[in-house]
């Protein structure tokens, strides 16, 4: 038995793949989201306040994003964009830690909320708060984090996400703070450290910060050239990658944030960015293809599914939508149920977030539903 069988269980893939209803999926999710964590304060007291990575206000941004492709649908005799609002205002200011050199991206509340507010307002004033904390998430003494989750590639997102999203505000000013924050982050030396370790993947690693840089700054791309290139070099011979450079780093996280299925989602991305170079375009082919091999055949993991680290994340990095669909099968309600998964429901973070939790299966349930390019939100669905 593989080292590592514990961490998913084999995928049945004599016969006909499985097919599962995903409109229906996405409603059933919405239902627990709702029924387990509703937007009420008497209950926010279980809740983790992490930004778009767990905790009330990624489940505002899933509404949001969801009524963008559901303008009609209501829910419970609202609209997703008012269920949007409703969890927003469970960010509480006491919630929301000033954004530091080390801690100011995905999971940073303030920055998240300020991101949300911004958006379901439309108000340039916030984007211009948004942008007031460039100073010191740029902080010429302090080299800080530079990673997706807490640092500035994080950051970046929120910048960019704005300056997608709220077409009629002055850009000039967004802009200028992405440029700065750029340019702080290749200032570091590279491959990006955090925590002592040189990670790879998307949530804290070298791949998650090229992929950040080049979606908020195309014109970077050239520079990071040589690091994409190096980073496509570790592919391991299973088709995964190692979470870090460190001796000794194990072929067993087959994850968005550590492995494989965050190289794909990456790589996609940045494939139009290199155009010009038949070699790199060849060799970042060639990745998502054995990647893609790797998790199908170990990407149903046995941790509750989700964006983050579960079928969720995995499945989103499949091409082919009918085997995109199977896997996606395996964290239907009736599955979910099978397995124990749904079993003493509590309310928590961890049960209703984005990253961690049903908002995250809900946006891959959209995904199949609309059959949408295959984006992780949060991270390169802009």
């Amino acid at each position: 038995m593989p080292h590592d069988q514990e961490r998913y269980f084999a995928n049945p893939t004599t016969g006909a793949l499985r097919t599962p209803a995903p409109h229906d999926e996405l409603l059933a999710s919405l239902e627990r989201i709702n029924a387990f964590n509703p937007p009420v304060h008497t209950c926010s007291t279980n809740w983790s306040f992490h930004g778009f990575y767990t905790g009330p206000t990624s489940v505002a941004y899933l509404f949001h994003r969801l009524s963008q492709l559901y303008p009609d649908l209501e829910f419970k005799r609202q609209s997703l964009a008012e269920w949007a609002q409703e969890y927003l205002r469970l960010g509480a200011p006491s919630h929301r830690r000033a954004p530091t050199a080390s801690n100011c991206g995905i999971g940073n509340e303030a920055l998240a909320h300020l991101t949300m507010t911004a958006l379901l307002k439309e108000d340039a004033s916030v984007v211009s708060q948004l942008c007031s904390y460039e100073p010191t998430i740029n902080d010429e003494t302090d080299d800080g984090s530079n990673e997706w989750l807490y640092g500035r590639a994080g950051y970046l997102y929120y910048l960019r996400l704005c300056k997608t999203s709220l077409r009629q505000i002055n850009h000039a000013n967004i802009g200028s703070t992405i440029e700065k924050t750029v340019r702080r982050m290749l200032k570091v030396p590279k491959p990006w450290v955090w925590h002592g370790k040189q990670y790879l993947g998307a949530a804290h690693g070298t791949i998650g910060i090229i992929c950040q840089i080049v979606l908020s700054m195309p014109e970077m791309a050239a520079q990071l050239h040589d690091l994409l290139t190096s980073v496509l070099a570790e592919q391991l011979d299973s088709g995964n990658f190692a979470s870090s450079l460190r001796p000794g780093s194990s072929d067993k996280l087959v994850q968005f944030c550590h492995g494989g299925p965050g190289f794909v989602l990456s790589l996609r991305s940045l494939q139009p960015h290199y155009r010009e170079d038949p070699a790199l375009q060849t060799k970042m082919a060639s990745a998502i293809r054995r990647a893609q091999s790797d998790a199908w055949r170990r990407g149903l993991l046995t941790k509750t599914p989700c964006l983050c680290h579960g079928i969720a994340g995995n499945a989103l990095a499949v091409d082919d939508r009918a085997r995109f669909l199977h896997l996606l099968s395996f964290m239907g309600s009736e599955a979910m149920e099978e397995r124990g998964w749904l079993r003493g429901i509590e309310r928590g973070h961890d049960i209703a977030s984005l990253y961690t939790g049903e908002a995250g299966r809900a946006w891959a349930w959209a995904v199949a539903d609309k059959d949408l390019p295959k984006t992780c939100i949060g991270y390169n669905d802009v």
